[in-house]
């Protein structure tokens, strides 16, 4: 056991001063109940909120480290002599940058980005958070942890069924916990005010 000090306190004659306490490692137990903000139907938007916009954030940055990877490959292929195939490649890697704007955009705009003010960097922390969830939980139900490659499996009619039935087991409350809705719903209530 352990011994807190109160300063102001005088010395009782065994040496201690009488403002000392023990302190121990008990917690008081909490007054309050579990708290949850909003309805149901507000906690489902605000999740799909962040997951939709984790989720963009995601194939925005993918198609960008295509283009990367394209690129690479087109100067590889263009001081190995092969020009056309450069040229080609660099082609491919302008359309692939293009795509990536455009979808920049449309997340942009789905997710409200530009109109939340001084809130806007606190909301994107919140999405990059949100992003590491979604890829761990992609994960565990046994889907590729890049959101460009889980698109690719519903593009094959091989895989479309398997990979819909994995999206049935994704837990949306793993992904997007109520402490961080909570985080976002007071941000949101900031920037409004």
């Amino acid at each position: 056991m352990s011994y807190e000090i109160v300063p102001g306190r005088p010395e009782t004659p065994r040496g201690r001063s009488s403002g000392e306490r023990p302190v121990t490692d008990e917690r008081p137990a909490p007054e309050v109940g579990q708290f949850r903000q909003g309805s149901e139907a507000s906690q489902w938007v605000l999740r799909r909120y962040l997951l939709s916009a984790a989720l963009g954030s995601s194939v925005v940055r993918t198609v960008q480290w295509l283009a990367v990877v394209i690129v690479v490959l087109a100067v590889g292929v263009w001081i190995a002599g092969v020009h056309w195939l450069a040229v080609l490649l660099g082609v491919l890697a302008v359309l692939v940058l293009i795509l990536r704007r455009v979808l920049a955009l449309l997340q942009r705009g789905l997710s409200g980005a530009g109109r939340l003010g001084p809130v806007e960097h606190d909301v994107s922390t919140l999405v990059r958070r949100t992003r590491r969830g979604l890829r761990a939980e992609l994960r565990r139900v046994g889907l590729p942890a890049a959101p460009l490659l889980v698109g690719l499996r519903l593009a094959r009619p091989g895989k479309r069924t398997e990979t819909v039935r994995k999206f049935g087991l994704i837990d949306l409350a793993k992904i997007v916990p109520a402490s961080r809705l909570d985080e976002l719903r007071l941000l949101l209530d900031k920037a409004r005010s």
